[in-house]
């Protein structure tokens, strides 16, 4: 484990910017006990340091035991001692009114009394080093902060309960017992393996690299749930693609017109659809640009269509295909495409089977956006498109952490050429350095084996004050 000096008494804004009900300042170190008799002024004349573990109290801030009648502020005082807190050291926490410059001079006084302003993430990382927590509890903080949907937050929440490290943790124990197994073998040859005992051995390694497999193919929907997906809208002019928008976001935000070319920009709007988080892009609806502007906004358009993990591809049911159409059908033609037929209200012009053979095994829906018509329909079919088919589970692990995913995927080769290894009866010293080096890619997602500099990175992701 890296080391790390923690013999200082960090300070930091707990709160964020700008005006609130309640601003906090958070401590964390040996001096934090030794600041606060300094700052605090209660009712009782006790000092801060002889208060009971866990504890509220009201009173002052001051700008020192020299200036006590400088008041600060009216606060409520938290005291928490070691090692029953998040950092497990001694921790003060002042809640005072919020706003910007009551908080800030709170924080200036207790940094002039000794305590230094705290790194990004440097509470959470005091955490781990301390062993209050892992790695993956430590990054799951950040997802919990970070969370955009119900389903994001709860998969944030599970992480930081240990279920990914209790599910790491059993894959570690299996292949350190077969690391151990193939090394006493290849030590001792005398003992020799039969084939059942063999047979053993591949078994414990095939299982492991299943629940490895596993935990990485649950990236692709970690990684929607937490950045979300894009998907992109897209269409001629006057189809109704901003109209469609306005019903998805379930406010109007694009002018709807029934002259072409309303939408000269994209319009990029966050939406949650069936508790995936979404942004909705509105392209213009021009192939043939008329000015400067409108150029720029095909260029867009386009290059929002090559980077969509999904296009909703809104065709006018009431008209027939047609050259315009045709144009657009051959750029996204072999993408991911949901073929939308609005204006399913009225009457119906389009050739449905003619669509649809030209774009195998793309789902396709009849809506209304005008009359808000299968739009629940639509919604259901972008949520199983995204997540292909598999309906959201709340109750399963979800990695959504890149650094973890690349562990992960490391993780399974070196199991899968030790699998390959077994099969093909290589000999045990190469498939047990193939288990060692899937027990070290499990390490670095723990936390067990990193190093400084990685650490350093993935702290300095988080916000100051936490």
């Amino acid at each position: 484990m890296p080391t790390q000096h923690l013999d200082d008494t960090i300070a930091a804004i707990a709160t964020p910017s700008g005006e609130g009900g309640i601003g906090i300042v958070r401590l964390s170190g040996p001096r934090s006990f030794m600041i606060a008799d300094k700052v605090f002024v209660g009712q009782s004349l006790k000092k801060p340091s002889q208060f009971l573990t866990h504890t509220v109290h009201y009173g002052r801030i001051i700008a020192g035991e020299k200036d006590a009648s400088a008041f600060v502020d009216e606060v409520l005082l938290i005291l928490m001692r070691a090692p029953k807190t998040y950092t497990r050291e001694d921790i003060v926490e002042i809640h005072c009114h919020g706003g910007l410059v009551a908080v800030r001079a709170i924080l200036d006084i207790v940094l002039q009394q000794g305590a230094r302003l705290a790194q990004r993430g440097e509470f959470t990382k005091r955490a781990f080093l301390n062993g209050r927590i892992d790695l993956t509890q430590a990054e799951a903080v950040l997802d919990i902060i970070q969370a955009k949907t119900d389903f994001s937050l709860q998969s944030g929440v599970r992480q930081l309960k240990g279920e990914l490290t209790l599910e790491l943790e059993a894959i570690r124990e299996t292949l350190a017992d077969l690391y151990t197994e193939l090394e006493a073998v290849v030590n001792f040859p005398e003992d020799d393996i039969d084939a059942a005992g063999y047979e053993n051995l591949k078994q414990k390694n095939r299982e492991a690299c299943e629940r490895v497999r596993r935990l990485f193919e649950s990236g692709h929907e970690g990684r929607i749930l937490k950045e979300g997906a894009k998907v992109v809208i897209c269409g001629k002019p006057n189809v109704g693609k901003s109209s469609l928008l306005n019903v998805l976001l379930r406010q109007p935000r694009a002018i709807v017109s029934a002259i072409a070319g309303t939408t000269r920009d994209t319009i990029e709007e966050l939406a949650q659809i069936n508790n995936i988080p979404v942004q909705l892009i509105d392209t213009a609806g021009i192939l043939q640009p008329r000015d400067e502007i409108e150029q720029e906004a095909v260029r867009r358009s386009r290059l929002n269509i090559d980077q969509a993990d999904l296009i909703l591809f809104v065709l006018d049911a009431s008209a027939a295909v047609d050259a315009k159409d045709a144009e657009i059908i051959q750029a996204i033609n072999a993408k991911n495409v949901i073929v939308v037929f609005n204006k399913c209200d009225c009457s119906l012009k389009m050739d449905f089977a003619g669509i649809q053979k030209k774009f195998l095994g793309a789902k396709t829906v009849s809506i209304s956006a005008l009359h808000q018509k299968n739009i629940d329909e639509l919604k259901e079919l972008i949520v199983q498109n995204l997540l292909h088919g598999h309906p959201l589970d709340a109750h399963r692990i979800l990695i959504s952490n890149a650094r973890q995913l690349e562990a992960l995927g490391q993780c399974s080769q070196a199991l899968a050429l030790a699998q390959e290894h077994f099969d093909a009866k290589v000999s045990l010293e190469f498939i047990a350095e193939e288990v060692k080096t899937a027990i070290h890619y499990l390490d670095q997602i723990t936390g067990r084996d990193i190093s400084q500099d990685l650490l350093e990175k993935i702290f300095a992701s988080f916000c100051i004050g936490k």
